[in-house]
């Protein structure tokens, strides 16, 4: 009988350590922050207001279920708030112009850990844009960060057939990972 009252309030709020940890964890980075000197006013608290509502929303996509839109909404809100702290606080505008590609590779792996989440045929669409948005951002790092010490648009104008290349091997990697799982049917696509 104890047992079936202690699981009853998990079960309404099953992830309230997750979300009590996360939330220990970013008032007391704050709270750090300000007390060694990285955050001289009060004001930059101002900042946290998106990455709390981008958490908020992940958190009610990924562990409530809620709608898929929270996450594409969540993600953008959680990443102008974490850009939005690191400026006001640690970090300069030029620091940010060489590692802003970095954002876009959470993004990108945020979008593929959702996709597994998903049924095969969602889990594909989703998965393809990830690793496109992952493989960009690796290119893109490799030029912020001086890297490749060419001319962006050079090496494009070079290279752009690759990514035909590149689609042409993502379609045929579909193709053919969907035709292991069906019978042969005599149709061809």
């Amino acid at each position: 009988m104890a047992r079936a009252s202690y699981g009853a309030p998990f079960q309404r709020f099953p992830h309230k350590l997750l979300v009590f940890g996360i939330t220990f964890v970013l008032v007391g980075v704050v709270l750090l922050s300000r007390t060694v000197g990285y955050m001289p006013e009060v004001r930059v608290l101002w900042t946290i207001v998106p990455l709390v509502i981008g958490a908020i929303l992940l958190y009610l996509a990924f562990a409530q279920g809620g709608p898929e839109g929270y996450v594409f909404v969540g993600m953008i809100l959680t990443l102008v708030g974490i850009v939005s702290l690191l400026l006001n606080t640690v970090m300069s505008s030029v620091e940010l112009a060489r590692i802003w590609p970095l954002f876009m590779t959470i993004a990108g792996v945020s979008l593929a850990v959702y996709a597994r989440t998903k049924v095969e045929s969602a889990r594909v669409a989703l998965q393809i844009p990830a690793v496109a948005i992952i493989v960009l951002s690796g290119i893109f790092l490799l030029f912020s960060l001086d890297i490749i010490q060419r001319d962006f648009r050079r090496v494009v104008g070079m290279w752009w057939p690759s990514i035909l290349i590149i689609f042409g091997i993502v379609l045929l990697w579909v193709y053919y990972s969907r035709g292991r799982r069906r019978p042969p049917s005599g149709r061809s696509n």
